[in-house]
């Protein structure tokens, strides 16, 4: 694979492994919303739906779950959403029934009653529990399985990105500049839009970390207390140490490039 010159680690490989086989799997779990702005004929709307993302985002906060239940709950209601036609007096039932369905297969504990209680989804746990077998088997969801979202490649774009930054000796500098938590909150953002609910999840979250790493890199002018390392830079000097090093990294949206071409191959 080209990779524009970048050295490319031992580390790096499973991980590459690790996406082709996502991306193999990309299209299966990939909704293809068609919701109406205003509904017409008692319809649930894009709206109704962004509204039902936003009250899983405060669960997920409140009961203090990992990202990971948010993005498989979104999946789930989307995909049910792309293949059933659903009233908007049920839309508040679909989604925290996906949200309890999700905080299930990741052995995250959720109390039936209380999730109803605090959702105010206006259902009784017994609605949740049937509507939660409807979307199983309407999603012929399978016990133990994981759907493949945008969070699966953000993560691993990240620890590809992270891995090459490593190789080049700027790993500190790239963990400084690049982080976690900021990114999932963004990605959140992202998946509670309805509009974007049919993108690639992969191109999505590539898109997403490259924006974010552009930025931060431009920070860096303004920034003089991130810690660089300059083992990777023979005979460089205290003054064009940052310069260099902000050009090294600014490579890795080169390798984006080579990222986005193996997406598309396998799309």
């Amino acid at each position: 694979m080209d990779t524009s010159g970048l050295p490319v680690p031992d580390a790096i490989h499973p991980l590459l492994e690790q996406l082709q086989e996502a991306l193999v799997l990309e299209v299966k779990y990939q909704p293809n919303l068609q919701l109406p702005n205003i509904s017409q004929n008692d319809e649930i709307t894009i709206g109704a739906r962004d509204g039902s993302a936003h009250v899983l985002r405060c669960l997920k906060v409140w009961y203090d779950l990992p990202s990971d239940v948010f993005f498989v709950a979104i999946n789930l209601m989307d995909r049910f959403l792309t293949k059933m036609k659903a009233r908007p007096k049920h839309m508040a039932c679909i989604s925290i029934s996906a949200f309890h369905i999700a905080a299930v297969q990741l052995a995250q504990s959720l109390d039936v009653d209380h999730l109803v209680s605090i959702s105010q989804c206006k259902c009784t746990g017994s609605d949740l529990k049937r509507m939660s077998e409807v979307i199983r088997n309407k999603l012929e969801w399978a016990p133990g399985t994981q759907p493949v979202t945008s969070l699966t490649f953000l993560r691993l774009f990240n620890a590809i990105f992270l891995a090459i930054a490593s190789q080049l000796g700027l790993g500190d500098m790239y963990t400084n500049i690049v982080t976690e938590s900021e990114l999932l909150l963004r990605l959140e953002m992202v998946a509670c839009d309805g509009n974007c609910a049919s993108l690639k999840p992969s191109e999505m979250a590539l898109v997403l970390l490259c924006t974010y790493l552009n930025g931060a890199l431009n920070r860096l002018d303004t920034n003089t207390d991130i810690p660089i390392s300059t083992a990777a830079i023979p005979n460089s000097s205290t003054t064009n140490t940052s310069v260099t090093s902000r050009h090294q990294m600014l490579r890795l949206l080169d390798f984006a490039i080579e990222l986005q071409k193996i997406c598309k191959v396998i799309l």
